[in-house]
C-alpha cells in the first residue's frame, strides 16, 4: 500500500473541502490501481484519515464511487456542452453526444479505468440511471433539451435512454464499430427512440 499523499495534519478543512480532497483521493486510487484498488481503506489512506472519517462524508463505498464519478465527470460535462453547439439538429446532436461520450471516456484516467468493460463493477452501473446522472445528463445535454423542445418529463426519458445506450455500448463493445457505422446505427435506433426526426446528414453529423 502506497504512503498517503496528502494529510489533514490534525487541522481538517471545512466539510465540503473536506469531501472534495476525499474525492480528489479516490480519483488517484482509480486512476492508479483501476476500481478494486477503490476501497474505503485505501482512499483514507490515499487522503491521510482514518476509515471512519471517510465514512463521515460517504455512506458506503457505493456512495464514494458514485460521487467521484460525478467529480471525475466535470470536465467531460463541459467538453460536451461545446461539442453540442457545433451540430444543428436534434437527431445530430443526439446522435453526436453518444458518439462523444464513448470517444471521450475510455481516454479519462479516472472515467476509463471505472468503464472499462473488463472490469465494470455494479457499484458504477448503479449510479448511470440514478437520478443524480440523469439530472447530470440534461445539465450536459441542455443545448439538445432545448432544440428538441422536450418538456421535464420527456428530457429525462431522453437522458435516460441516452445514457443506458451509453452504459451497453461501453460495457459491452462488441461488435465494434467505425465512427461512421456508429453514427449510422444509432441515427437508425436511438433517434427514433428518442421520438426524433432523421435526415440524411444525420449519418455524418458534419459540424457546422
Amino acid at each position: 500500500m502506497s504512503p498517503p499523499s496528502r494529510s489533514w495534519a490534525g487541522h481538517p478543512p471545512l466539510r465540503e473541502a473536506a469531501r472534495e480532497r476525499l474525492l480528489e483521493a479516490a480519483a488517484r486510487c482509480i486512476a492508479r490501481d483501476g476500481m478494486p484498488g477503490a476501497s474505503i481503506a485505501a482512499v483514507a489512506n490515499e487522503a491521510g484519515v482514518s476509515r471512519p472519517t471517510v465514512y463521515r462524508y460517504f455512506e458506503d463505498r457505493q456512495a464514494l464511487i458514485g460521487a467521484t464519478i460525478f467529480y471525475a465527470a466535470r470536465g467531460l460535462l463541459l467538453r460536451i456542452e461545446d461539442q453540442l453547439r457545433r451540430y444543428d439538429t436534434p437527431a445530430q446532436k443526439a446522435v453526436e453526444v453518444v458518439c462523444f461520450v464513448l470517444k471521450e471516456v475510455p481516454r479519462d484516467p479516472v472515467l476509463g479505468a471505472i468503464w472499462n468493460a473488463t472490469s465494470l463493477e455494479a457499484s458504477a452501473v448503479a449510479v448511470t440511471t440514478q437520478r443524480s446522472a440523469v439530472l447530470w445528463g440534461r445539465q450536459a445535454v441542455k443545448d439538445l433539451v432545448e432544440a428538441a423542445a422536450w418538456n421535464g418529463d420527456e428530457a429525462d426519458e431522453a437522458v435516460e435512454v441516452m445514457l443506458r445506450m451509453v452504459l451497453s455500448l461501453l460495457a459491452a463493445p462488441e461488435p465494434r464499430r467505425t465512427e461512421d457505422e456508429l453514427r449510422a446505427f444509432l441515427t437508425r435506433r436511438l433517434v427514433p427512440a428518442l421520438g426524433l426526426a432523421t435526415a440524411q446528414n444525420h449519418l455524418r453529423g458534419a459540424p457546422r
